[in-house]
């Protein structure tokens, strides 16, 4: 636990001074923004395992770089031999994005995202993951609740006997503030 602590803190650190070097000199008053995504999150099925579940990213953006945190609580479905066994699990991670596309009057963009993320809690299922994502999110830093719509991979790293490591598609569909 104290090597997943002494990581995320580094991570952060590392990431927070790319963000103030980001923004030292805002051309600006809001070049730094604040996000937050809650998407459904959702895949198909891969070895017989399927996942879907709510995802919370919680963070900052400057220009074109996000840093973010993220919570989700995510139900993993595997059948096998006619027997279906449902596993939850609870995650925290952190993550950092970049805008390959943003409109002039910063409303749309369309960041890839990469995050890693550990269980938290007693889950049914240890696993810690690696995820790389796209998304296109309309409509936000306006007025509007923005629409986030994402495809991406994800690389489960199993930590118990329960189930194997699995790689997964999925997509998500959310809201943007």
């Amino acid at each position: 636990m104290k090597k997943k602590l002494s990581f995320i803190l580094f991570f952060i650190v590392f990431l927070g001074d790319v963000l103030y070097a980001q923004c030292t000199k805002p051309a600006k008053p809001d070049s730094l923004l604040l996000t937050l995504d809650v998407d459904h999150v959702f895949s198909i099925r891969n070895k017989g395992m399927s996942m879907h579940g709510y995802d919370f990213n919680f963070g900052l953006k400057c220009k074109r770089v996000e840093l973010f945190g993220t919570y989700e609580r995510m139900s993993h479905h595997l059948g096998k031999d006619g027997v279906k066994t449902y596993m939850n699990t609870n995650t925290l991670g952190v993550g950092v994005g970049y805008d390959i596309q943003q409109n002039k009057k910063r409303t749309s963009f369309t960041p890839v995202r990469f995050r890693m993320a550990w269980p938290v809690g007693h889950p049914d299922w240890n696993n810690n993951y690696y995820d790389l994502s796209i998304h296109h999110i309309h409509a936000a830093n306006s007025k509007a609740i923005g629409l986030n719509l994402g495809v991406g991979f994800r690389y489960v790293n199993s930590r118990s006997e329960l189930s194997p490591n699995h790689g997964f598609v999925y997509w998500s569909v959310g809201i943007a503030l």
